[in-house]
């Protein structure tokens, strides 16, 4: 059987009266992008300053490929590469300058420099002043800096916070390519449709508690979601649970979600429900919503 890529088992951590990881128990698989989802507080950030060493110390086990380490073995951090928020530079140097730098810091020579550039789409920009960037070129300029040392496992806290949707877009096809060539990708996020367009596998994280692991497989984008606004939505859960091919979850007075596979479900569904009750908004969602509809 091959081991996880990353395996957390029962990780806690308290920070005074405060349990930000309560038992967190997550297998990361090889070679796939996993997303860590969660609102503000569930805990995601926790875990990734955890990974990176910014926090010393946590109870339970963290293993890498089967291998269990603590954040004081350097041998861990080396199998890692971390973008860990808004990565910083000498701002009136180049891109690739800034690299150097890195380099000699970690003791590593300069031969990964240009393919790591190259990578993240900036080699017509290596000799500019860091100071030109966009936010967006400085984003993937930190993840040229982690990809210096060849890591096995990329670790992102919330890669595309800050971005506008060409950056989003640019930054998610460099991580696409990068799981493409082998590598395991763990991505922080609070945003569900990031998740649905980008990752494999996603844990959702919630109050410092491991809610669920969802693998977005073929069957997984098979259903469509959609978030039904009603007047009365306990007449109207009872009118569509009659049919099999709606899989559904009471939200509200007002509100319910419907899972379906059905085509032409909106509809499918307003006819069914304007018998009884008036439709107010009818809105397609991401599968992942019934985790975060309280």
């Amino acid at each position: 059987m091959i081991a996880p890529a990353l395996c957390f088992q029962h990780v806690t951590k308290k920070f005074e009266n405060i349990v930000a990881l309560d038992s967190i128990s997550i297998d990361v698989p090889p070679n796939s992008i996993f997303g860590l989802l969660g609102p503000n507080g569930s805990g995601k950030s926790t875990l990734m300053r955890i990974l990176s060493g910014l926090i010393k110390t946590w109870d339970g086990n963290i293993s890498i490929s089967g291998e269990d380490y603590s954040s004081s073995t350097q041998g861990y951090i080396n199998k890692l590469g971390f973008l860990i928020e808004a990565p910083s530079f000498y701002e009136y140097l180049s891109a690739i300058e800034n690299l150097k730098i890195l380099s000699r810091l970690t003791n590593l020579n300069n031969d990964k420099i240009k393919e790591a550039l190259d990578v993240v789409n900036l080699t017509d920009r290596a000799y500019d002043k860091v100071k030109t960037f966009s936010y967006g070129m400085k984003q993937r300029l930190g993840l040229a800096q982690c990809l210096l040392h060849d890591p096995e496992m990329l670790i992102l806290d919330e890669p595309n916070n800050g971005l506008d949707p060409s950056g989003i877009r640019e930054m998610s096809k460099i991580i696409n390519n990068l799981h493409k060539n082998g590598k395991t990708i763990c991505v922080s996020t609070h945003i569900l449709s990031e998740v649905d367009t980008l990752c494999t596998h996603a844990a959702i994280l919630k109050k410092g508690k491991h809610i669920a692991t969802v693998k977005l497989d073929d069957d997984y984008h098979a259903d469509t979601t959609y978030l039904l606004t009603v007047d009365n939505a306990s007449r109207c859960f009872k009118l569509l649970s009659t049919d099999k091919d709606f899989d559904l979850k009471l939200v509200d007075d007002n509100s319910l979600i419907v899972k379906t596979r059905v085509e032409d479900a909106v509809k499918v569904i307003r006819q069914k429900i304007s018998k009884t009750d008036t439709v107010h908004s009818l809105s397609k969602q991401s599968n992942l919503i019934v985790y975060f509809d309280d």
